[in-house]
Formats: structure tokens, sequence, C-alpha cells
């Protein structure tokens, strides 16, 4: 009974963590509005305007960066929360990275920006496809 009780408990963390917008036991929480751009037809460019923003529960140096990108798109400095803002142009999907200002290989947090290009693929039909009316 006892190690049923725990597996209740650490299912929460775990699919947390799968997430990517939480890390590291909850310290930094990653944030993407809009996270997801759908193309509607004749269509070949995603345009928006994206909102990454953080927050951490004790103060961090990090940079943000853009799958790709050499450069980050934003740094802070001892900050306990953090919003960039940006206008998007992209016909594929964009992985955003928090990383620990001290080196580039701790990402920190990440969170994707998606870009579906077939919406015919993710709904629902009304009918059933045996229905005469």
């Amino acid at each position: 009974m006892v190690s049923a009780l725990g597996l209740l408990v650490l299912l929460p963390v775990s699919a947390a963590a799968q997430d990517g917008s939480v890390t590291e036991a909850g310290a930094v929480e990653l944030t993407l509005e809009p996270s997801l751009c759908v193309l509607t037809e004749g269509e070949d460019l995603c345009r928006d305007r994206v909102r990454v923003s953080w927050q951490a529960k004790q103060s961090r140096s990090l940079c943000l960066y853009e799958s790709g990108e050499s450069d980050p798109l934003d740094c802070w400095q001892e900050s306990r929360s953090g919003s960039h803002t940006s206008v998007l142009e992209t016909a594929s999907d964009i992985q955003f990275q928090l990383v620990d200002a001290s080196g580039r290989d701790s990402i920190v947090a990440s969170r994707a920006f998606e870009v579906i290009a077939d919406a015919k693929r993710y709904r629902r039909r009304r009918r059933n496809p045996w229905s005469f009316f």
C-alpha cells in the first residue's frame, strides 16, 4: 500500500518534467504565448507575435535563445522573472531555450512554438463514414 501511494505522489512531478516547461524540480517555469500556429490553405509562413516569459523561485542569471541561433534574444541578471516579445515569421517549429548565463550547455527550460500546416489532420469528422445523412 505504501508503494502505491508513493507512485501516485511521484506521477505529477514526472509529468511536469516531461512537459518541458518546468525543470530542476520546479525551479524555473517557462511559458510561451501563443505556442501554436495553424496555417490555413494557401499559407506557407506563420506570422505571429510571441511572448516568452519565465519565473523562478530564486534569483538567476539566464539568457533566452532561439533554436539554431548563437546570439541570445534576451538576457537577465539576478532576476526572478523575465519576459521577451518578438514577431516570428516561420514555416517550421521553433524551440526556445532558457540557458544559465554562466554556460551555454546548461539548458534550464525549453518550450516549442509549433507550426501546423495541415489542420485537417487534427480535425475530428462531424459524422461517421457509414452514415448516410
